[in-house]
């Protein structure tokens, strides 16, 4: 992943607690940014821009789009764990 020239401004991050840089938050899950980045960053660089200059819209969709419910999730896991069990 190319560096970005905002990597190493921070701002704190309401999911962790404390300052985080903006490298962390571009790359936190499945190689893509946190889906919290918009606002986190919203007003301190161009956020927008970096996503739509590195990103597809199809990308950009998955990065904004809200988590899915806590309940799926771990059913979701609970089924992969079965099938790797089952293997």
């Amino acid at each position: 992943m190319s560096q970005s020239a905002d990597d190493e401004k921070t701002t704190r991050c309401p999911m962790l607690g404390h300052l985080v840089p903006f490298s962390y938050c571009r790359q936190c899950g499945d190689s893509l940014p946190c889906r919290k980045i918009m606002d986190c960053w919203s007003g301190r660089i161009d956020v927008q821009g970096f996503l739509d200059s590195t990103y597809t819209k199809e990308e950009i969709s998955r990065i904004v789009s809200p988590p899915k419910a806590k309940l799926l999730q771990i059913v979701e896991l609970a089924r992969a764990a079965r099938s790797r069990n089952y293997q």
